[in-house]
């Protein structure tokens, strides 16, 4: 060990030989002292400087002890004990101060420094040493336990689960933060010496107990204290915690304890016990209906096949593995896709892969990664077979092969035919009337390459006389299944035949397309009017009667064609005013039935309600009987207007308000303020041509409610503009849109007739005035009105002529 001599007489013992300086005459007084520290291999070191003293003291390794001499005449010994235990580094280094014997107030003065002992100056230097021996001992059994009490402080504070001990009178010894947390307290409140009775009641505040009495709860800990085994116990608290402990008896008749919150995993065991019940239950279900896609897989007749997202085989039928019997091994699951391909171009599976194996094995696998796919594959024994396949959103992906080896055969059949025929035939798209495909004969009777033929439509060849007669045929006939016509065709070189063509319906490339096989007649017809020219010559007059008859045939078929015109728009307007009418009826009668069905518990709100359907429904019935009475007055010529003065901005606030009350969804913004106070014009028939706008405007915008009417002057005429912002008009249907049952393609689903635009274009122009369009699809529609104000534009009556 080494001792070392501190400033005023001051030493320092350390089991490391570590001088530290002394003043000169410290030890003076206590003769021997050094030999004695040598005998006990203790050094001693001597500092001059006080500062420097306790720098030193205080460096790593620290001394194991301090000796101070209060007999100096400075008589600092004191002051410098205090200074040694106010710094956090040297207080816990055991310090001995030497005094007088006589000196009793410095003895007790230097204990209440903080020294371990104060001895005489007149002691020997061997009960000394023994004294210094002695604290050293002490002081290392001190600091020993220190680090173990702060090492178990250390274990307490970091344990996740809380800790207590007690003694035998169930007082608190000792516990960590994790012990007041578990039961929701603030560590600060629990502290050693409380009873167990009185965290009972600290806990009780919060919630944190048992749902049993305070006293009960004691007479528990007490039953659970009295054996020596250790005891594990769960409990419920009112919070719904749950708790699980460990209690073990100490010797003294004490406990200790462990406090762990294991509510989630407590309601986790649980959610797992019923999650794995449930497991098992999908499991059986999952096997029943494996077995179940097993028998549904065998019974399809195409073949199946399913891969993970790896491209693994996953499950496949019995059809799959034969239509690929030359690829060798049997499939297993697991296989890679890619493996079992390889194999197969091995084993000469893929025929068109010949001689560019690795090209077509890329190919296919691109295809393959496809989110869908289909395509046909030639197999050995010119077999064929289409493959479909999808992705699916686990990853992986669904397979389908179908055998069309007879489809592939009857095709091969056909086209040789079709090649090989003498006769012209093309296939051409039923829809665009474009030519698909054409053969030699056609290509060689008119003269076109193939090339042209697959750029041209079918009115290409049509002899313009012919054009629309013919589209209509392939369009109208009644059996496109099966036609037979006659037309005349245009040849390459201008020149122009007679042809009867045969045209049948078929499918080609997933296309509506016909078969035409064409019949040059031309000659037979040249020959069959020489015939006629050469009998003809017998009598003029008969061949003159016999032109007048054909003329009147022409004229006779004209005729009749425009009566099927106007039997086919009877037919449509028929049609569509019954749909019209049937619609607000059946609104009508499911109004009444409700209100029969409710008629004893039916409330204000209902019947308003439903009153409002039936006027709904009415005034749509109305404004349909309107518009086709109208237009039938129209046709007749029994239509008068007769123009008299009348505001037109009172006309359109009441057609407005008119509506809005029909339909409360929609709103009218009206800036009449620059129209003229009175025009002439027939009030009844303005009423007409704004309630048929304002009506459209509402129906054809559903999903926006405001329709914007605009009136000025300009001129001698008023301009009047109703604008909404519903789904508007295709930009080549603009020019249709007055005319009598014309439907817009973008009011398809829409209620409508097609006869209010014709009837306000017609009243407008009885006026004297015009009305415009202006649309596109999506961006609303404005309508614009310019008509007469003074008397002199308009006759005094004006009829409608037809």
């Amino acid at each position: 060990m080494v001792a070392s001599t501190c400033v005023n007489g001051g030493v320092v013992l350390s089991d490391e030989l570590h001088m530290i300086s002394a003043m000169d005459g410290a030890l003076t007084g206590l003769p021997g002292i050094g030999d004695c520290l040598d005998q006990h291999d203790i050094v001693l070191g001597v500092h001059l400087d006080r500062d420097e003293f306790h720098e030193c003291a205080a460096k790593r390794p620290l001394p194991e002890l301090i000796l101070l001499d209060a007999l100096s005449p400075e008589g600092r010994g004191l002051e410098d004990c205090r200074r040694l235990k106010g710094n956090a580094v040297t207080r816990d280094i055991p310090v001995i101060i030497v005094v007088s014997p006589q000196d009793e107030q410095t003895r007790i003065a230097g204990f209440a420094a903080g020294a371990v002992d104060c001895v005489s100056n007149l002691v020997s230097a061997a009960e000394l040493v023994a004294r210094i021996k002695r604290h050293i001992e002490l002081g290392a059994a001190q600091a020993h336990l220190r680090r173990r009490n702060e090492q178990l402080d250390t274990a307490l504070a970091s344990m996740g689960q809380g800790v207590c001990l007690f003694d035998e009178d169930a007082r608190l010894l000792l516990s960590n933060n994790r012990y007041a947390e578990v039961y929701g307290l603030d560590p600060a409140v629990i502290h050693p010496g409380q009873s167990l009775e009185d965290i009972l009641k600290l806990r009780a505040d919060v919630g944190a107990v048992p749902a049993t009495s305070t006293s009960d709860y004691l007479a528990w800990a007490v039953a659970t204290n009295m054996g020596d085994a250790p005891q594990d116990w769960i409990k419920e608290l009112k919070t719904g915690q749950i708790i699980r402990g460990y209690h073990q008896r100490t010797p003294e008749g004490g406990w200790v304890s462990t406090h762990e919150d294991i509510t989630q995993a407590w309601f986790a065991e649980k959610a797992l016990a019923e999650a794995h019940a449930q497991a098992e239950r999908a499991e059986q279900e999952a096997r029943a209906a494996h077995a179940r896609l097993l028998a549904a897989f065998e019974v399809v007749p195409e073949g199946l096949v399913l891969f993970d997202a790896e491209d693994r085989f996953v499950l496949w039928n019995r059809r799959y593995e034969q239509l690929y019997a030359e690829s060798g091994d049997m499939l297993v699951k697991g296989m890679r896709f890619e493996d079992r391909l390889r194999t197969g171009l091995e084993c000469g599976q893929y025929p068109e892969a010949v001689g560019r194996e690795q090209e077509w094995l890329e190919e296919r696998l691109a295809r393959h990664a496809e989110p869908t796919s289909k395509h046909e594959q030639r197999l050995p024994g010119n077999r064929w077979i289409r493959i479909e396949e999808r992705r699916i959103s686990e990853g992986g992906s669904v397979g389908i092969r179908v055998d069309i080896t007879d489809l592939k055969m009857q095709e091969a059949s056909f086209r040789l035919l079709f090649e090989g025929n003498p006769m012209p035939m093309w296939v051409y798209d039923r829809e665009t009337l474009k030519f698909l495909h054409v053969n030699q004969a056609a290509i060689d009777h008119y003269g076109y390459r193939l090339e042209q033929f697959l750029t041209m439509t079918l009115r290409d060849i049509q002899a313009p006389q012919d054009a629309d007669r013919a589209t209509a045929a392939v369009f109208d006939a009644e059996d496109p299944a099966a036609t037979t016509c006659s037309f005349r065709h245009l040849k390459a070189d201008g020149g122009a035949i007679e042809v009867t063509v045969y045209s049948t319906c078929l499918n080609h490339k997933g296309k509506a397309a016909s078969l035409m096989a064409v019949v040059d007649v031309t000659e037979a017809k040249r020959a069959e009017k020489a015939l006629l020219q050469h009998r003809d010559t017998l009598e003029e007059m008969v061949r003159s009667r016999t032109v007048e008859l054909a003329r009147q045939t022409e004229e006779l078929e004209r005729m009749l064609e425009q009566e099927k015109q106007i039997n086919e728009l009877q037919r449509q307007f028929v049609s569509m005013a019954s749909h019209e009418f049937r619609t607000p009826l059946a609104v009508i009668d499911g109004a009444a039935q409700r209100l029969i069905r409710r008629k004893e518990a039916a409330t204000p709100e209902f019947l308003a309600e439903k009153a409002d359907q039936i006027r709904s429904s009415v005034s749509r019935m109305l404004e349909l009987m309107e518009s086709i009475l109208a237009a039938g007055r129209l046709d007749h010529g029994r239509i008068t207007i007769v123009p008299k003065p009348c505001s037109i901005a009172e006309i359109i606030e009441t057609c407005s308000a008119r509506q809005e009350s029909i339909r409360r969804s929609h709103r009218f913004l009206l800036k009449l303020d620059e129209l003229p106070e009175t025009i002439y014009g027939d009030r009844p028939a303005l009423d007409q041509v704004f309630s048929n706008l304002f009506s459209n405007a509402v129906k054809y915008a559903p999903d926006s409610p405001n329709v914007h009417v605009s009136g000025w002057q300009e001129g001698e005429r008023v301009c009047i503009t109703v604008r909404d912002e519903g789904i508007g008009i295709d930009a080549d249907d603009l020019p249709k849109m007055f005319q009598r049952y014309f439907r817009a393609r973008s009011s398809t689903g829409i209620a409508g007739t097609g006869i209010g635009l014709n009837l306000v274009k017609q009243i407008v122009e009885l006026h004297g005035g015009t009305i415009d369009v202006a649309s596109s699809r999506g961006n609303g529609t404005t309508f614009t009105l310019r008509i007469p104000i003074g008397a002199e534009m308009l006759d005094e009556q004006r009829v409608a002529t037809g």
